[in-house]
């Protein structure tokens, strides 16, 4: 056990020596090659899932439409108890305090599992009058009920892998966090049509069987993770803390996972109200509009894959002070985010017809998808800051700037901007919105990390 212990803290030295002192660019390069694979995986699940399901009918494609917000939220609070796991963790690693960091990791799952049980008894609660909150009528809801009456056991275990997944990005290795995520996409992609359709011996399901391949795919996955962190890493301890030293490191953790599970929450919430909004446009303008937010997640993985590693990379020379070290890769994956949506946008610009035609033949279901792609996609790439700005602000030890961050995005930008734009122009004029949303909270992002930088005496990343 000893000799294991010593073998894997050798992994985590020569892992964090590279990122303390090697190439800016290489490392960042080489740190999110893995995680783009993986997030590749997973957000092309998104839009098979849809494929799939739309040959289902246009009320189960809404019905995808309307849970996608709500299984967000989960999703955002694996990823908010993750990040703060992350952000200790990889300060330590960049300290060299490795006992220390497998004490934590072993206390943060404690509270993952207790923060997932709570989650599930509260949806299992509310389910109906949630969705009937954000616009589903009786027939959707049918669909609704159906997948999530299954989904709603994969929620913890999503929510534990997720939390495994930024462990080892905290520790450096990218690898193991994407072959996580890759098992859950490959089991999900077998199952999906073999359950939702019925080939061969399976069962037709349907919806039932889209979201049973689901809770296939995130039991495989939770099985792997906890396997290479507890059996090969040897950072999950069997010897439970003392009391006073657990209290000590769960409010530590909550004092960033709180308001990062805010932050991260406020996303689908926004994209709830959006979904309400475009719902009173009818059934198939939200059919339109899922397809476009799938679209918009997969038109992002290179920033999404960024966010997962950029914050390991901070806290680590966080950890070791290497200050110059931080400044330099935040202003490299800022410009770098910029220049590379800016291509993505003229791409979807000009094929906006060609992929709408690939999910729907409905006439208003293609012209939703369609403009869509023509409006919003030009501001992604200050949406991409904006994500990169949270993520750093959880690691420099400011949550709750990226919190106000987002409430400011929802509150003052996102629905006041998407409402009068609905109301005044139509759909054109509520994707109009999002656009220009999407550029003000671009301005404030920047101008409160700006602040924080010269407060911690690290120069300016990018300028407004």
């Amino acid at each position: 056990m000893k000799h294991q212990n010593q073998n894997s803290d050798s992994k985590a030295n020569l892992r964090r020596q590279d990122i303390i002192s090697k190439p800016i660019g290489q490392q960042l390069v080489k740190l999110t090659i893995p995680m783009l694979y993986a997030l590749i995986s997973i957000m092309g699940l998104g839009l098979v899932d849809s494929y799939f399901i739309s040959h289902l009918g246009t009320e189960q494609l809404a019905a995808i439409g309307f849970i996608v917000p709500i299984t967000s939220i989960v999703t955002s609070i694996g990823l908010g108890l993750g990040m703060a796991i992350s952000s200790l963790v990889s300060k330590l690693i960049g300290a060299g305090k490795l006992p220390s960091a497998a004490r934590l990791i072993t206390n943060g799952f404690y509270l993952t599992a207790v923060v997932a049980l709570i989650t599930v008894l509260v949806l299992i609660w509310q389910m109906e009058t949630i969705f009937k909150s954000i616009g589903a009528n009786d027939q959707t809801l049918v669909f609704i009920i159906a997948y999530m009456s299954i989904w709603i056991f994969a929620a913890p275990l999503t929510m534990l892998t997720m939390v495994s997944s930024s462990t080892f990005r905290s520790l450096g290795d990218t690898g193991t966090s994407a072959r996580i995520a890759l098992s859950m996409t490959i089991v999900n992609v077998i199952f999906d049509p073999l359950l939702i359709f019925g080939i061969g011996p399976f069962p037709e399901l349907g919806m039932h069987g889209a979201a049973l391949a689901t809770l296939m795919a995130v039991v495989t996955s939770c099985l792997m993770a906890f396997y290479e962190l507890a059996v090969k890493e040897k950072f999950l301890l069997t010897i439970l803390p003392k009391w006073q030293e657990f209290r000590a490191s769960i409010l530590q953790l909550l004092d960033i996972a709180i308001p990062a599970i805010l932050a991260n929450a406020i996303v689908p919430i926004t994209a709830a109200v959006l979904t309400t909004l475009v719902a009173k446009f009818g059934v198939d303008a939200v059919a339109g509009y899922g397809v476009g937010t799938r679209l918009e997640a997969v038109s992002l993985m290179i920033v999404y894959a960024l966010s997962s590693t950029l914050p390991m990379f901070i806290g680590q020379n966080l950890g070791a002070e290497k200050l110059v070290r931080v400044y330099q890769a935040i202003k490299i994956a800022f410009r770098f985010v910029l220049i590379l949506q800016l291509a993505i946008y003229v791409v979807l610009f000009f094929s906006a017809s060609l992929i709408a035609g690939l999910f729907s033949s409905e006439q208003s279901v293609l012209e939703t998808i369609t403009l869509y792609l023509w409006i919003v996609p030009i501001s992604y790439g200050l949406s991409g800051v904006v994500v990169l700005v949270n993520v750093s602000m959880n690691v420099l030890g400011k949550p709750r700037l990226a919190l106000y961050i987002n409430i400011v995005r929802l509150a003052v930008f996102y629905f006041p901007l998407a409402y009068l734009g609905a109301h005044y122009f139509g759909l054109k004029g509520l994707f109009i919105g999002i656009a220009v949303a999407n550029c003000c909270a671009y301005l404030i992002a920047v101008v409160l990390l700006n602040k924080t930088m010269q407060e911690m005496n690290i120069e300016e990343p990018l300028r407004t």
